[in-house]
């Protein structure tokens, strides 16, 4: 059977009225909002039909975020400013949908085209602008950064060096502030909150991710050309 079904790439962005809630609940809201703004959302075939939508890689629980990315399918094209207009009457207080792309033939889902993501590392009074300033280059011109990251099993250390590609110091005023591009997605995956701990540790400072706030600021794929660029970057129809 042929799939005639019009694809669409869209951002959007999770803030802080819900950043507690949960991946699956997100997928729930917007599956809630296209219904609500009559988005002809094409569904899937056989006894239990479901909406053909699809996410990038899934928000950590408190995290917020200015970069999120999904897919979905339509039973027939629509304006890309007319879909995002409707979706955003219909969704909760603190998410938003940014961008949409009408998709061409043959690219790649979110979920497999993420390599990497910057995130947004607020330090408590734990840690300084100062403390970053000074340390940050010493930290990073480490040949291993060993962390315990948690298995299926047990805990195990894991070198997270390889997998920091950048991180800079964006500290103003009394805001500790990091920055960093890490490895994302299925086949390399780094959280912020390991750096967050690496960081401390070699402060040689108490950790405590609860005390951090957490902000996921895009996610890239790479282009032809190797580099990295957001997932609506060259997806779209000429």
């Amino acid at each position: 059977m042929v799939n005639n079904n019009i694809k669409y790439r869209f951002k959007f962005t999770k803030g802080e009225e819900v950043k507690f809630i949960g991946h699956l609940d997100v997928m729930i809201a917007f599956q809630r909002a296209l219904k609500r703004a009559g988005i002809p959302i094409a569904y899937s075939q056989g006894f239990n039909p479901h909406q053909l939508i699809a996410f990038a890689s899934p928000l950590s629980l408190g995290y917020t975020s200015g970069g999120e990315y999904g897919d979905f399918q339509l039973k027939y094209a629509m304006d890309e400013n007319e879909i995002m207009e409707r979706l955003n009457l219909a969704m909760p207080d603190g998410m938003r949908v940014t961008e949409i792309v009408k998709l061409r033939e043959n690219v790649k889902n979110t979920m497999a085209s993420v390599c990497a993501a910057s995130y947004d590392i607020l330090f408590d009074g734990t840690v300084t602008g100062e403390d970053i300033e000074k340390n940050l280059k010493c930290f990073l011109n480490q040949e291993k950064i060993f962390v315990m990251k948690k298995t299926k099993n047990n805990f195990k250390e894991t070198d997270i060096r390889p997998d920091i590609i950048e991180a800079e110091n964006l500290s103003q005023n009394d805001a500790a502030l990091m920055r960093v591009l890490v490895n994302a997605g299925s086949v390399r995956n780094l959280k912020p909150e390991s750096v967050a701990e690496a960081f401390c540790g070699f402060l040689g400072r108490e950790y405590n991710k609860y005390r951090i706030s957490f902000r996921r600021n895009d996610m890239y794929m790479k282009d032809i050309n190797g580099g990295l660029v957001p997932l609506t970057d060259g997806v779209g129809e000429p």
